[in-house]
Parts: C-alpha cells; structure tokens; sequence
C-alpha cells in the first residue's frame, strides 16, 4: 500500500513490541497484507489512525526458535 503522506506507524509498532517483549526479544513481521494462512499465532489486524492496517506475527525462525527451546 503506498501512502501520500509519511507517517511512523509501523516503526511505532515495533518499538511498543520491544517493550511488551522486555528483556525477551521476539523476531516479528508487521506487514499490510493478511497473512495467507491462519496460523497459531495470528491475531486480527491492528488498523492505524491512517487508516491501515498491520498484522503482526512472529518470524518462522522465532516459531522455530520456540520449538527448539519447548516454548507453548
């Protein structure tokens, strides 16, 4: 999706994870299109105040890294 205008939000996004994630980093994908499966992870989309929307999902590396470590 291309904006007329610049705006942060995605990089807003990011930065309020890091600080859900604390001293736990998580890899994510904030993207503008769906994702094209529904996974364990998927959440609704988070609509900005300019009118877009976000999803965000953990990487396939993160879900792996999870796995790996026995992380439900």
């Amino acid at each position: 999706m291309t904006s007329l205008f610049q705006h942060d939000c995605e990089q807003h996004l990011r930065e309020r994870w890091a600080r859900v994630c604390g001293d736990q980093p998580t890899e994510i994908t904030i993207s503008t299109e769906p994702p094209l499966v529904a996974g364990p992870y998927t959440t609704d989309g988070l609509r900005c105040p300019h009118g877009i929307t976000y999803w965000i999902e953990p990487t396939g590396e993160q879900i792996a890294q999870w796995a790996r470590d026995g992380v439900e």
